[in-house]
């Protein structure tokens, strides 16, 4: 079966695609059998055409709490993602295997925490297993394990573990199904909202309004720019599209259709530095002086001494942005959390073990666990800074 896809993407050979709980639920929480049968049509037509497909679903924990009739836990509490999750994964894992088995394929279900990330062995050990699964057409469905994650290994969102999935396989294109037909330049239900049909790379959307969430699910638009932004930086095209589409998957595929962000074309793949880049936690970093954004960029390790401060909560094993007045310049796998790096800011790396009584490392970010970003103008920082 031969497919015309839109030109941005005429070469597609494997895509991830994601759906969020608002994509496949009803306003009741309940399973919406008419979009699943949807997406997992457009799914097999794609497969008998030659694309790979790699299906991040959102939807278990939406599904089981309605399930939850004599205890309920509060909204927001672990216990209720965690029992909701257990209930919700089987329910979803058998209707989409009983659909993609009405249309003579198969899918498989990998369920995920951070530490499948975070860890390189754990990570290149799921990363062939995909890539088994898709030589075979098997369509793997990835989702987070919801009823074991607790902070210190969620992901965050099913958009983050659809941009670090699309780098572990090495694909050619994020799709991001939401209920919203893309992003546009301001809360699409302000009258005169406009839909923005491209994005280019390294175009400043910083004016565009995206604090908007749906009322099921934990990402709103900004986690999913925030997402697409990781994947376009690795060379991997992305599209915002509506789950009103006609053809829902396919329909952004062939035509012009959501938003459609264009990747760094120059991009030369490190796969150690690209896993690094794609498990970047958002709105966690470092804060560092002028003698360490200077050390740094001379490729040299990370100490306590030249920290400054903290931002959010991130643990041991993360990676997240290093910035120099204000701006992020860097991204590095953290040596401590971000508790104990308070506890050890602008001290000396032999004093670490007295105050924290142990010590992982003398770095906070070693050389090798840092990337150094191309995309920022080192020079204009230099001149707000006067260096």
């Amino acid at each position: 079966m031969y497919m015309k896809f839109r030109n941005e993407i005429k070469d597609l050979k494997r895509v991830v695609v994601k759906v969020g709980s608002n994509v496949i639920t009803k306003k009741n929480g309940k399973m919406d059998n008419r979009k699943l049968r949807a997406i997992v049509e457009d799914i097999c037509e794609l497969t008998e055409a030659g694309v790979e497909v790699v299906l991040v679903s959102s939807g278990a924990v939406s599904i089981g709490k309605h399930f939850l009739k004599k205890h309920l836990p509060k909204k927001g509490r672990i216990d209720l993602q965690q029992s909701a999750s257990s209930i919700g994964q089987p329910k979803l894992l058998n209707i989409y295997s009983r659909l993609f088995e009405e249309n003579q394929h198969i899918c498989s279900q990998i369920l995920l925490t951070h530490d499948d990330f975070r860890n390189r062995k754990r990570f290149l050990h799921v990363k062939q297993t995909v890539d088994v699964l898709l030589k075979n057409k098997v369509v793997p469905i990835l989702n987070e394990n919801d009823s074991i994650s607790y902070s210190e290994i969620t992901v965050g969102d099913n958009d983050h573990l659809a941009a670090q999935a699309a780098q572990m396989t090495n694909a050619d294109l994020l799709l991001v199904i939401t209920s919203a037909k893309g992003l546009y330049d301001r809360d699409p239900n302000e009258e005169g909202a406009q839909l923005i049909g491209k994005v280019s790379y390294g175009d400043s959307i910083d004016h565009v309004d995206m604090s908007t969430k749906t009322n099921v699910g934990r990402g709103g638009m900004e986690s999913k720019v925030y997402a697409v932004n990781k994947v376009t930086q690795m060379g991997i095209s992305a599209i915002i599209a509506s789950k009103d589409n006609d053809r829902i998957i396919i329909d952004p595929l062939v035509q012009d259709n959501g938003t459609l962000f264009e990747p760094r074309h120059n991009y030369d793949p490190e796969h150690r530095k690209s896993w690094l880049l794609s498990m970047k936690k958002h709105k966690c970093a470092i804060e560092v002086d002028r003698g360490a954004y200077e050390a740094l960029l001379d490729g040299k390790s990370l100490f306590p001494k030249g920290i400054i401060t903290t931002e959010g909560s991130f643990f041991k094993g993360d990676s997240i942005d290093i910035c120099y007045a204000g701006e992020a310049f860097a991204s590095g796998i953290t040596e401590y959390d971000s508790t104990e790096i308070e506890l050890i800011k602008r001290k000396h790396s032999d004093d670490i073990e007295d105050i924290l009584g142990h010590k992982a490392k003398s770095e906070v970010v070693h050389t090798i666990n840092l990337v150094v970003s191309e995309e920022v103008d080192h020079d204009k920082i230099s001149e707000t800074t006067g260096m």
